[in-house]
């Protein structure tokens, strides 16, 4: 189920199976509001109406690195929130590319600290694989 989309960067769509939202990027060329509109407001209000246990962030097509402004809100808002709504896990299907990779790499020290376990997975099959065998 689609829940947002910045077209040519981003959609944001939602996996009732296994209660996850996933962020499907394209480019990271998007916008600190744009951002901050897709995930945190979009994304993180169905997620909390759903339920929802888990976020997995695709990365495998992804293109470019985020700026130092949307890096400045993944930082201070993104997993807080999270937190904050009952997500447990945040999955990352990482990038081929290097310098994406560089942003992803960043996440994991501030997931951990927000009481966010981060789980690496190769696609999107092994994502709902592990979500099934941890359901909350």
């Amino acid at each position: 189920m689609p829940i947002a989309e910045v077209p040519g960067v981003l959609t944001l769509e939602w996996i009732d199976k296994v209660k996850a939202t996933i962020d499907i990027w394209k480019s990271y060329a998007i916008t600190a509001e744009q951002f901050r509109d897709a995930i945190i407001v979009k994304g993180v209000a169905n997620a909390k109406a759903h339920g929802s246990h888990a976020w997995i962030n695709d990365s495998s097509q992804a293109k470019g690195a985020f700026s130092p402004e949307v890096q400045k809100v993944i930082e201070e808002e993104s997993f807080k929130t999270f937190a904050k709504i009952g997500i447990k896990y945040f999955l990352v299907i990482k990038s081929a590319s290097a310098i994406t990779n560089m942003s992803i790499n960043r996440y994991n020290a501030k997931t951990g600290p927000c009481g966010l376990q981060m789980v690496e997975v190769p696609d999107l099959k092994s994502a709902i694989e592990w979500l099934e065998q941890h359901p909350n």
